[in-house]
């Protein structure tokens, strides 16, 4: 019994040594020796091809976990060995495996080294949670829906940095601007979607609430009005102007004019006002010749689609030239 005790004893003491070769340092010098093979005939301390050298120093710590005191060296040598760049075509190659096996076993130890405070370098600063702008968001909203929203009608000031509001430090996240956020993305999406069954309603526009110096008619037209409705959904739409100025004094049905709808930039209505023919009916029947004028222009049946919509009620231009005889010079 003791002799077997002894002899088990002796098979583990000589066991132990090779078991202790499969570790990290026998696979250390297993790249090692690789490098030594394939790499450092050409890039060291004395050719230095391409700027770089593997020998010396930065070899003898291969078998140390400290690959961040030489990081860039190590990653010019990973880059090229990642794109099968190194050893060149025509040299002699190391197999594939040895070659993932080093890449790998480098990267970790990189990666390692850029978490230790103790490593010398630039450190990428704390960045929190950062949000959109007010203007952003506004733009977000119309590049991925099509929804114009006014965004200071929708979410608070922002917070400005120097004269910048879109400095990250100042666009953080609190619970009360997050509910601001959530509230208004509840209202682009109302607005987005639609409404499938809308309330019949109406709403009314007047000239001088809506004019606009910086936002003048489209090019064409001229006087009238034009301002922004939300069409709560896709369907047909009743639109009744209201002042052309036909009134008691029949001067203004002289001349024929041309009245346009327009949405989106997209003529929907056209229709001529004035002229002989009004005129003359104006003249004979006086009140009502003057509604049945403007009965053409009442509850104009226009097809749109849901959403927020540009709409111009106004006059083709025309020209000032109010006589075809030769005009003389004063």
């Amino acid at each position: 019994m003791k002799q077997f005790i002894s002899m088990s004893a002796l098979l583990v003491l000589i066991a132990s040594p090779a078991l202790m070769q499969t570790g990290p340092v026998a696979q250390a010098d297993q790249h090692r020796a690789m490098l030594n093979t394939y790499c450092v005939t050409c890039h060291n301390t004395r050719l230095k091809t391409g700027g770089l050298a593997l020998d010396g120093e930065v070899l003898d710590r291969l078998n140390l976990q400290s690959a961040g005191d030489d990081a860039q060296v190590w990653e010019k040598a990973l880059r090229k060995l990642r794109g099968h760049q190194m050893p060149p075509p025509g040299s002699p190659q190391p197999p594939q495996k040895d070659v993932d096996s080093f890449v790998a076993r480098m990267e970790n130890a990189l990666d390692s080294a850029a978490g230790d405070s103790r490593v010398k370098g630039p450190k990428a600063g704390y960045l929190p949670i950062q949000r959109l702008n007010r203007t952003e968001y506004a733009a977000s909203v119309k590049a991925l829906v099509g929804v114009d929203v006014n965004p200071k009608e929708v979410l608070p000031q922002d917070i400005q940095v120097e004269g910048f509001d879109n400095i990250a430090d100042a666009l953080s996240v609190s619970p009360a601007f997050l509910d601001q956020y959530v509230t208004a993305a509840r209202h682009v999406a109302q607005l987005a979607v639609s409404n499938p069954n809308p309330r019949v309603s109406s709403l009314k526009y007047s000239i001088a609430a809506n004019q606009n110096p910086d936002d003048p008619p489209p090019p064409g037209t001229r006087g009238g009005i034009k301002f922004k409705h939300n069409f709560p959904a896709d369907g047909e739409y009743r639109i009744t102007i209201n002042d052309l100025e036909v009134g008691p004094y029949s001067n203004s049905l002289e001349r024929e004019n041309t009245v346009v709808i327009m949405i989106d930039g997209r003529i929907v209505f056209r229709k001529s006002i004035g002229g002989a023919a009004d005129l003359s009916l104006a003249d004979r029947k006086a009140g009502t010749g003057r509604a049945q004028i403007m009965e053409r222009f009442s509850k104009i049946p226009v097809p749109v689609k849901a959403g927020v919509r540009d709409v111009v009620v106004a006059f083709v231009d025309r020209s000032h030239v109010e006589t075809s005889e030769i005009l003389e010079k004063l």
